[in-house]
């Protein structure tokens, strides 16, 4: 995980992890404390619980993130796009439980952000070993 991104490159991995948690429902509070604890350790801001909540329901109300996302990758490098994945991979951890929506959300994502499929399986193995070494 990085120290620190731009402010843009931060908001899009926090967008982009609201998306996430918002892929099977309302983020509950693991998510938004593992969205709060990620955003601020890559931005050095903080984002409060309300605000999560209220981009979350607007993601609900406006599915059109992808498109934005998808727009927005030509002007992010491959380490914030890498970082995004990750991110919105812990997400999709937190609660415990992986749905089909989450892991199309993830997939879509990746996608948007115009990462190949060999490389995106690469960023989820490489932090499936951080991971385990984190439980050590």
């Amino acid at each position: 995980m990085t120290d620190t991104v731009t402010g843009s490159d931060a908001e899009w991995i926090l967008k982009t992890m609201v998306a996430m948690a918002a892929a099977d429902g309302k983020p509950d509070a693991k998510e938004i404390s593992l969205i709060q604890q990620i955003y601020e350790k890559d931005s050095g801001r903080t984002v409060g619980a309300a605000e999560v909540e209220a981009m979350a329901n607007d993601m609900v109300a406006n599915p059109d993130f992808l498109a934005s996302l998808r727009a927005a990758a030509r002007h992010l490098d491959t380490p914030t796009k890498e970082e995004i994945v990750r991110a919105a991979y812990l997400v999709l951890l937190a609660d415990g439980i992986i749905q089909a929506t989450e892991r199309k959300k993830l997939a879509d994502i990746a996608a948007a952000l115009e990462i190949p499929e060999i490389h995106f399986g690469a960023i989820l193995e490489d932090l499936a070993v951080w991971l385990a070494a984190q439980h050590r």
